[in-house]
C-alpha cells in the first residue's frame, strides 16, 4: 500500500491507562521505486486495458518483505494507477516515484526529480542494496541495472539538459538583469518539449523535437520546431551564441547563372525593401543601442508570427470533401532550391491581374501570344495569299479583285498587335 502509519520513538503520548505510546503519523504519500511500467498489452504485468499506464512499485516506507518474482508478475498489491486522469508521466523501471492509497486504490506520482536534475534519467536516492530487485530472469538475462530494478532496454547514455529561460535583450523588460518570468514546460526524456510562456507580458508557445543534448533552450537547430510568438523576431527568440540564424532554406542554395533566390524576388515585388527587413527582423525594430561586442540591438514589437520548421513537412487533406486553403491578406511566397511541381487531375487555374513566367516585372519580359487570335490572323493571311493571282509577265503589284494586296497586308499588320497579351508575360530565350 502507498499510505502508511509510522511512529517516532522520541515522540510519545499517554493512553487512557497512563501508558506511553509512540505518536502515530499518517503519511499520505510515501517514496517508492518503480519495478515495472505497463506500456501496452505486451508488458509482462498487463492484465487488461484498465492496467495500461499502471506501474508495479515497491514503497520504501514499509516493513514488509517482498518476493521479487511475485512483484514482477504483478502482485496486485503492488500495482499503482496514475493519480491524474488525463495527464501522467509514465515512469521507467528504476525511477523514483511517490505512492499513495485513496479510496482503497493505489496511485503514483512521478517519476521524481532527484539531485541529478536531469530529464533523461534520475536514480532513486532511497534505493539500498538490501532491496535486490533483479528482474532480469523475466527478460532472459542478468544485468547490473536489474539489481536496482532498472531495465537494460532504457538508453541513458545521451542525457539531455533541462530547458532554461535566460533573459533576452529587447524582449524581457525591466531593470533587474538576469531575472525574467517563469514558463510552463513539459519535457520529454530525449530532447522534446512543449513550452508555454512569455517574454514580459507577451505570450509564446514552442513545440520542439530532437533538440541537441548540449542545448538548454529551443533553437533553429532543433530537428523539428513549431514557434508561435507575439513579439520580437525569430532570431531574438531562437538564436543564440554559436547557433545559426534563421534563413529560408531555398536561399541557402548557391545561385546559378540566373539568380532565382526567393528573398531577392520578395524584395523586388516589395519595391526594393531590404530582404532582411521583410523576412528576418519581422516583429522588431532597430534601436540606437548596441551590444558590448558592437552588434545592433532590436526591440520587440507586438506582431504575431508562426514558424513551422523541419527537414520534411507534409500537408495532407484526406477527406472526400477535404480541401486545403492557403490565404493571405497580402502576399504568398513559395521558394524551392530545386523543382516546384503542381499536378491536378482536372483544371489548373491561375487568376491574376498580370502573370510573369521566368522573371519579375522589372526585367525585359515579352508578352505571351493569344493563340486563337493568332490563328484567325494566319487563316486570313493564308486565304488572301491563296486568292492572289497574276497573269502579267512584268512586275506589277499583286491584287485581289482589283484591290492591291498591300492594302490587305496593312490591315493584317494592324491586327498583329491584338495577338500580344497585355497581362501575361514570359522570359525571353
Amino acid at each position: 500500500m502507498g499510505s502508511v502509519f509510522v511512529t517516532e520513538r522520541d515522540k510519545v503520548i499517554k493512553d487512557v491507562l497512563g501508558r506511553k505510546q509512540p505518536i502515530p503519523i499518517y503519511l499520505q504519500f510515501v517514496p517508492g521505486l518503480c519495478v515495472e511500467a505497463v506500456h501496452s498489452s505486451e508488458s509482462l504485468s498487463y492484465k487488461g486495458t484498465q492496467t495500461i499506464n499502471t506501474i508495479i512499485a515497491v514503497p520504501h516506507v514499509t516493513k514488509k518483505l517482498y518476493n521479487k518474482k511475485s512483484i514482477a508478475r504483478a502482485n496486485e498489491q503492488n500495482r499503482y494507477f496514475p493519480l491524474m486522469r488525463t495527464m501522467h508521466d509514465l515512469p521507467s523501471a528504476g525511477d523514483p516515484v511517490l505512492l499513495c492509497t485513496i479510496g482503497k486504490i493505489n496511485y503514483y506520482l512521478g517519476p521524481l526529480n532527484s539531485m541529478e536534475n536531469n530529464v533523461t534519467w534520475n536514480k532513486d536516492p532511497n534505493f539500498t542494496s538490501e532491496l535486490n530487485l533483479d528482474l532480469s530472469f523475466e527478460y532472459g538475462g542478468v544485468s547490473e541495472e536489474g539489481k536496482s530494478g532498472e531495465t537494460s532496454n532504457f538508453n541513458k547514455e545521451n542525457q539531455y539538459k533541462r530547458l532554461q529561460k535566460k533573459r533576452k535583450e529587447g524582449l524581457d523588460y525591466g531593470i533587474n538583469i538576469g531575472e525574467t518570468t517563469g514558463d510552463s514546460i513539459i519535457e520529454g526524456r530525449h530532447g522534446n518539449s512543449i513550452r508555454v510562456g512569455s517574454r514580459s507580458n507577451n505570450p509564446y508557445i514552442f513545440i520542439s523535437n530532437q533538440r541537441e543534448s548540449s542545448n538548454d533552450f529551443e533553437s533553429i537547430g532543433d530537428g523539428s520546431l513549431i514557434s508561435i510568438t507575439s513579439n520580437g523576431n525569430l532570431n531574438q527568440h531562437l538564436g543564440g551564441k554559436g547557433l545559426d540564424n534563421f534563413q529560408l532554406a531555398s536561399d541557402t542554395i548557391p545561385a546559378n547563372k540566373i539568380n532565382r533566390r526567393m528573398g531577392e524576388i520578395i524584395s523586388i515585388v516589395n519595391n526594393g525593401i531590404d530582404t532582411n527587413t521583410l523576412l528576418y527582423i519581422y516583429g522588431s525594430k532597430l534601436t540606437d543601442r548596441k551590444t558590448f561586442d558592437g552588434n545592433p540591438i532590436y526591440e520587440g514589437l507586438i506582431k504575431n508570427q508562426m514558424l513551422l520548421h523541419s527537414d520534411r513537412i507534409i500537408l495532407n487533406s484526406k477527406g472526400e470533401d477535404g480541401d486545403i486553403y492557403l490565404s493571405s491578406k497580402r502576399d504568398v511566397h513559395i521558394g524551392t532550391g530545386r523543382h516546384l511541381t503542381i499536378s491536378a487531375n482536372e483544371d489548373f487555374i491561375i487568376e491574376s491581374q498580370r502573370t510573369f513566367l521566368g522573371g519579375t516585372p522589372t526585367e525585359q519580359m515579352e508578352s505571351m501570344i493569344l493563340g486563337d487570335s493568332l490563328i484567325l490572323i494566319l487563316e486570313e493571311l493564308l486565304t488572301l495569299l491563296g486568292a492572289t493571282t497574276s497573269n502579267m509577265y512584268f512586275p506589277v503589284p499583286l491584287a485581289i479583285a482589283g484591290t492591291p494586296l498591300k492594302q490587305y497586308m496593312d490591315t493584317l499588320k494592324d491586327k498583329l498587335a491584338t495577338i500580344k497579351s497585355n497581362k501575361h508575360f514570359i522570359e525571353p530565350n
